[in-house]
């Protein structure tokens, strides 16, 4: 898997580096077919009235062309990023249960009506 870890108008820690690369090999454990992570942390100096001016913003993609984005903002980097992979971990897990979903076989007619029963607006036809 390719990750692309890069920051905007702040220099990067060493520190941060190792935490996102632990961070993304934790979520690659869950998930092994994802094929691309990119990492952007972003200072944000014109948050003048909130305290939040860090932001991680997380995207991965899976086969198939499937993208996903978690973007938290924090007064730390170190907050922000720990959310950023929470809030994909849950991404990721809730895109898999619902293709799980999808992956069962449909039931044919509905289970709530009977033998004799039809549907409204429709003539029983006999030629």
């Amino acid at each position: 898997m390719e990750l692309e870890v890069e920051s905007r108008n702040v220099e990067m820690t060493p520190r941060w580096k190792e935490e996102i690369e632990a961070r993304m090999a934790d979520l690659r454990r869950g998930h092994d077919d994802l094929t691309h992570g990119r990492v952007t942390l972003t200072k944000n100096p014109h948050h003048k009235k909130q305290a939040n001016v860090a932001e991680a913003l997380v995207v991965v993609s899976l086969p198939g062309r499937h993208t996903f984005t978690a973007r938290k903002e924090n007064k730390t980097f170190e907050e922000a990023i720990r959310k950023a992979f929470e809030a994909m971990g849950i991404e990721l897990r809730k895109y898999r249960e619902k293709r799980a979903k999808k992956d069962l076989p449909r039931r044919v007619g509905r289970p709530d009506r009977g033998e004799g029963e039809r549907e409204a607006g429709h003539a029983d036809v006999r030629l």
